[in-house]
């Protein structure tokens, strides 16, 4: 997967239509045999960014430097100079960011000399989390418990359906269906344990049942390891503890999510870790209140160990905060080391052909003050809107400021427009369309992506463009 930005504008006689780029790449497998690159661009016009699909196209392997060679032909053939690429954003794989031949290295070699390299931020808290669940042996095989969890019922309608009887019957309503857990998709352990949770009581007594009818030793199993106390404390401590770390993830989701985001958000994450390694949690309080006689929702709990249930949480926390300061190093938090690609000279590739500094240095350093002052007097305005006021208010004032605004606001915190591009391109692209071209898959992607209301819609321009594009039979 690979996310590329570009700066807006500041080479002089650039084409006025591909002045304001930011462009993402994401590559995949199609139900076929094919590599598609799924390629988006962000628009940014007077300060305002604006996420659009560009196209869809095969390529003949997955390799960097195939990879790499179409990022250049398409964005070639739309006019865009590729020393104007400031940013580049990844979800981790060698391919795209290895230090020797990965796509990032290449195209800062050769074309793009101001390349910021950037792990999108919500694939990095994933594996975070991924991390800190293998790392300790006990959530390990708690995973695993909820994967049994899943299949046992999933496999069977009639386990399901009296599942579902046995929640109507104990009075318990609107309660989460069972999830798997999924080491491809972000938020999928949350949900299962949320799941668990909420089913735990009916899970067990639908699985006693189904032991005393037919002996089931699979449910028995089940059973036995749901009914423990480590697996109870477990749930309610991972519904705290996954509570924190998803809501990071989901911050760098959105859509308006920038670089000045990334050091906040970490911070925060890493301060309500350290109250949970402190104290337990609201879920992890409940629990504990309601099971001080051993038995919780009516049922006795076995192997009951508080102590060891409270190791295991300062444990698993501090793996999961030492995950997340891995994940997310210092010296990646700070937005002017970010920056610093664009601001060091010595970063600027060597030899014939080397690029010109994008700033001057010293006139930042005595711009510096009066551009605070002057924000300062706007009423303090916030990161995307400081930049925007340098973008169209403030840039002949300030014209080092505004181009590192215009640097600032393209370079991607996330590749989340590129993965939902591959999730609407397997909807379109199924099983049963596998035999769709590429022609017809970028087309249908492109109308998807537009979502223009019905109701804004000009049917009669889109029929009279229809009629013109070859003559018709009149019927």
């Amino acid at each position: 997967m690979l996310y590329l930005s570009s700066v807006p504008n500041f080479l002089a006689g650039a084409p006025k239509v591909f002045s304001q780029e930011q462009g993402s790449l994401d590559e995949t497998t199609n139900i076929t045999v094919e590599k598609m690159l799924i390629t988006y661009l962000t628009l940014q016009q007077k300060g305002e960014p604006e996420t659009a699909f560009i196209g869809n196209y095969a390529i003949p392997s997955g390799t960097a430097e195939c990879i790499t060679a179409k990022i250049k032909d398409v964005l070639s053939g739309r006019g865009v100079a590729m020393a104007r690429v400031v940013g580049l954003g990844s979800d981790g794989a060698n391919v795209m960011v290895g230090r020797e031949a990965g796509g990032a290295q290449q195209l800062r070699q050769n074309d793009c000399p101001f390349l910021v390299n950037i792990h999108c931020g919500a694939h990095r808290t994933a594996l975070a989390a991924r991390d800190a669940s293998t790392a300790v042996r006990q959530v390990s095989a708690y995973v695993t418990t909820l994967n049994n969890i899943y299949t046992y019922y999933k496999n069977s309608p009639i386990r399901t359906y009296r599942l579902n009887e046995l929640q109507k019957e104990m009075g318990e309503h609107d309660l989460l269906s069972l999830k798997q857990p999924s080491a491809t998709r972000r938020l999928s352990l949350e949900r299962a344990v949320k799941g668990t949770r909420a089913n735990w009581a009916a899970v067990v007594s639908e699985l006693r049942e189904e032991e005393d009818a037919k002996n089931c030793p699979v449910a028995k199993g089940i059973r036995k390891r749901l009914q423990t106390y480590t697996f109870t404390a477990l749930t309610h401590l991972l519904t705290d503890v996954l509570a924190v770390v998803n809501r990071m993830n989901l911050i760098f989701q959105k859509d308006d999510v920038n670089i000045s985001f990334i050091s906040p958000v970490v911070s925060m994450t890493l301060a309500s870790l350290e109250d949970l390694m402190n104290g337990p949690g609201e879920a992890e309080n409940e629990f504990n209140e309601a099971s001080r006689d051993g038995r919780f929702c009516g049922v006795t709990l076995t192997h009951v160990d508080a102590q060891t249930c409270s190791s295991l949480r300062t444990e698993y926390v501090a793996e999961v905060t030492k995950s997340i300061k891995k994940r997310f190093p210092s010296e990646h938090l700070s937005i002017i080391s970010d920056l610093d690609t664009v601001l060091n000279a010595s970063r600027y590739p060597g030899g014939t052909g080397a690029a010109d500094p994008l700033v001057q240095k010293e006139r930042m350093l005595r711009d510096f003050l009066p551009l605070k002052r002057v924000l300062a007097g706007s009423g303090n305005p916030s990161f995307r809107e400081s930049y925007g006021l340098l973008i169209t208010s403030l840039g002949e004032m300030f014209p080092d400021f505004k181009t590192l605004a215009e640097v600032a606001l393209v370079i991607p915190v996330s590749s989340v427009a590129a993965e939902r591009g591959f999730s609407l391109q397997n909807n379109i692209k199924t099983a049963m369309r596998s035999r769709l071209c590429e022609e017809k898959v970028q087309n249908l992607m492109t109308i998807s992506s537009a979502a223009v209301p019905l109701e804004t819609f000009d049917y009669a321009q889109a029929g009279t463009r229809f009629k013109s594009m070859r003559t018709r039979r009149k019927v």
